[in-house]
């Protein structure tokens, strides 16, 4: 390659080549933030910080598009569907003989990522409801004292919602 009076193997950052029978010479990109181009509309390497799509450069990979950071590159994300509604409240399969519950809702992967390093955004989740039905019918239950439905119980459910979702997750993973 030829520029400005120097013989060159390639073309310097930011340039590319043109071959013709009569010349060799390197022209400029015409592309914002490219480093390496193919053609003057069509990049190769981003300037750093940048992501390349379809020979562009952009600080962020457009909707639907994912980063990898160590190509610096927009690959296609992972696409979930929409929420179900929110399942029926319970606590240890039952629907009654608690005050407080777990309610859950999923959601499927539509499309899954180009590359398996590419994390799906979550599929499910549980949160805290109150039961529809405290006492169960039939049901004897002891009276328990306030000062004992304090922060243990509460902190003991969470990790139990936090159970039950991970075992949805890695049941719902082994289905796919």
């Amino acid at each position: 390659m030829r520029q400005y009076g120097e013989c060159l193997h390639s073309c310097p950052p930011g340039y590319y080549g043109l071959r013709a029978p009569e010349m060799n010479r390197c022209a400029r990109c015409r592309i914002e933030n490219c480093d390496s181009c193919f053609s003057k509309d069509f990049c190769t390497k981003c300037k750093v910080g940048f992501y390349l799509h379809r020979g562009r450069c952009f600080d962020a990979c457009p909707d639907g598009f994912a980063p990898l950071d160590e190509t610096m590159e927009c690959v296609e994300g992972c696409e979930v569907g929409h929420w179900s509604e929110w399942g029926t409240c319970s606590r240890n399969n039952r629907t009654c003989g608690f005050k407080w519950g777990l309610e859950t809702r999923t959601r499927q992967i539509v499309k899954k990522p180009a590359k398996d390093t590419i994390p799906c955004p979550t599929i499910a989740e549980s949160r805290r409801c109150k039961m529809a039905m405290r006492h169960c019918p039939g049901g004897r239950r002891t009276p328990k004292a306030k000062e004992k439905r304090n922060k243990k119980k509460k902190r003991k459910l969470i990790e139990r919602a936090q159970e039950q979702h991970s075992v949805f997750l890695a049941t719902d993973r082994a289905h796919q």
